[in-house]
């Protein structure tokens, strides 16, 4: 379900590049999937007017820095894109991938998702204390998994043996596929037909 960046569209990756033009305080391009993914499957509606321009496309006086109209389309098309994959119960998440070892880093989409969860951080926390055996249970236990295995402090220490290694392993393995379902998820609760 992911997409490694060699597969990405000629809009993502200029997306992608006008995003490291933005400076270091800008988002990587798989936490502003993360970030977009948010918004399109929240518990609550949110503004564009709340959460854009971001800090790091604006001047000392909060005002849109020239040249920025371009990244604006493009990352309003790629939320176009969350939400057609979404309806068709498609989602493929942005994930970077280590170029040596090939693993997907998923924490960084999901620190993004976080970013945004944190402009309805009522609603959001809501839903994750819900773990009833439904589909808003499965999102949740989904998302809070993903949410504490991006956590540095979650990993076994060294008095952990193979078993608890072994685990650990799995699922931070099958945290992609997790990903992209509870998204998929959360739009069905949240944006019923």
């Amino acid at each position: 379900m992911e997409q490694e960046y060699a597969e990405l569209s000629p809009s993502l990756l200029r997306l992608e590049q006008l995003l490291d033009e933005a400076g270091d305080q800008s988002m990587l391009l798989a936490e502003l999937d993360g970030f977009l993914c948010c918004l399109a499957v929240g518990p609550e509606p949110i503004g564009s007017s709340e959460w854009w321009p971001f800090d790091w496309l604006t001047d000392e006086r909060g005002v849109l820095r020239s040249g920025s109209e371009e990244i604006a389309t493009l990352i309003e098309a790629r939320l176009d894109e969350i939400n057609a994959e979404l309806a068709a119960d498609a989602y493929a998440p942005l994930f970077e991938v280590d170029e040596e070892s090939d693993d997907i880093i998923w924490e960084v989409w999901i620190a993004g998702f976080q970013q945004a969860m944190l402009l309805r951080f009522e609603a959001w926390d809501d839903l994750l204390r819900d773990t009833e055996s439904d589909i808003r249970g499965e999102a949740a236990m989904g998302l809070a998994s993903a949410l504490m295995l991006a956590q540095p402090d979650t990993r076994p220490d060294d008095t952990a043996g193979d078993e608890e290694w072994a685990e650990f392993d799995e699922m931070h393995e099958a945290m992609p596929m997790i990903i992209a379902r509870t998204a998929v998820l959360l739009h069905q609760l949240h944006k019923p037909n």
